[in-house]
């Protein structure tokens, strides 16, 4: 395994990402962009700027703009085959409102809520197809009231129409070594995947020859209302593609908690939700445990163990269709605000780290994937 990892971390060193000058630029793109969800897949939304930035990357022949009408996008590596090996996720959109009244500007929630319980104001965007792509309709407000459960929009610019879809809109910024803003959740985990996706183009030759598929994919309406069924794109994919002959890797923000801390690397979970979401295999977990610390010695900091609570993602339909390989991305806090922050030095290893234990999950080393049964 050691012998494996000091070969992998020579090609990581070369990597695209491995600079903050190229990260940074990349991810304050995604952050800019309009998200919507339920309409991340469509012209002027962030598929725009994810296929940019994969023709920039040398990347756009393996670009797929959408798979069926799932509204996901995604792209392919390695063999030609009906099913992909390995399916790795994240999702696209984040958290967003529709309007309830359009009298007050009340509305109603498309996601979970984590306001504070006092009053609550930051910056928002309406969204809107027109002319055959998402733009702004209006800017405004978005304040909350009744200890965060009413929520409004007060437009100082622009109209608002009752089939809009709102969405936070602050400006990213990146001040000693920390992004704040909002979209984080889950432009943290779309550029990790677009960071796996230049892994994988560099070592496509080694898939070839193994006769192994990769395929990864940006979901849209991953946000959902907790208490109810969410995941939708995902779910959609379900119908779309063949499973994958191993699992899925589901790849999110994932808040900080008590064992979780910002600056020491990315997080890997095995399971979500205290259960109530995806449980990783136990030979999945034990490779994820054993690889891991053969990393952090050569690669210190590279990954550290989720314990703690982490919240359901795409696991929740994706658990139903195929196994879930593993749950992981950078850490990060206040999701869901307009003060979301992560370390950028995280999301670095978590390029890392996804590019690490997916080659190892596609068996590029074959004594370790005979050793934990892949």
């Amino acid at each position: 395994m050691r012998e494996f990892i000091q070969t992998f971390s020579h090609l990581l060193d070369t990597h695209t990402f491995h600079t903050d000058d190229q990260l940074w630029p990349t991810l304050r793109r995604l952050l800019r962009a309009h998200a919507p969800s339920g309409g991340a897949w469509l012209p002027g939304a962030i598929v725009d700027d994810i296929q940019a930035i994969c023709a920039e990357l040398g990347l756009e022949d393996h670009f797929i703009r959408q798979i069926g009408a799932t509204g996901n996008a995604g792209m392919a590596f390695g063999a030609v085959k009906p099913a992909a090996d390995v399916i790795v996720l994240a999702h696209m959109d984040r958290p967003t409102y529709r309007v309830r009244s359009l009298a007050d500007g009340l509305l109603y929630p498309m996601c979970a809520t984590r306001f504070p319980t006092t009053e609550y104001r930051v910056g928002a965007k309406a969204l809107r197809f027109v002319d055959g792509q998402m733009q702004i309709s209006a800017r405004g407000t978005l304040e909350t009231r009744d200890g965060g459960k009413a929520v409004y929009l007060r437009v100082n610019e622009g109209e608002l129409a009752w089939y809009d879809t709102v969405t936070m809109d602050v400006e990213p910024t990146f001040e000693n070594g920390v992004v704040q803003g909002t979209g984080l959740d889950n432009c943290l985990g779309v550029v990790t995947a677009l960071g796996l996706a230049v892994t994988l183009k560099m070592i496509e030759p080694d898939l070839l020859t193994a006769n192994r598929r990769c395929l990864l994919v940006f979901t849209d309406q991953e946000e959902g209302v907790p208490d109810a069924y969410f995941g939708h794109g995902a779910a959609r994919l379900t119908f779309a593609v063949p499973p994958p002959t191993l699992g899925c890797i589901v790849v999110d923000a994932e808040t900080v908690n008590d064992v979780l801390v910002m600056g020491q690397g990315a997080a890997h979970g095995t399971v979500s939700a205290w259960s109530r979401g995806a449980v990783v295999p136990p030979n999945l977990s034990a490779l994820a445990v054993d690889l891991s610390a053969a990393v952090n010695v050569l690669r210190p900091n590279t990954v550290q163990m989720n314990t703690g609570y982490l919240s359901r993602s795409d696991d929740m339909p994706l658990g139903r269709w195929s196994q879930i390989l593993g749950m992981m991305g950078a850490p990060m806090i206040e999701p869901h605000t307009g003060e979301e922050a992560a370390h950028l030095v995280d999301v670095g290893r978590a390029v890392d780290w996804l590019s690490i234990f997916t080659a190892t999950l596609l068996g590029l080393y074959p004594t370790v994937a005979a050793h934990y049964r892949l």
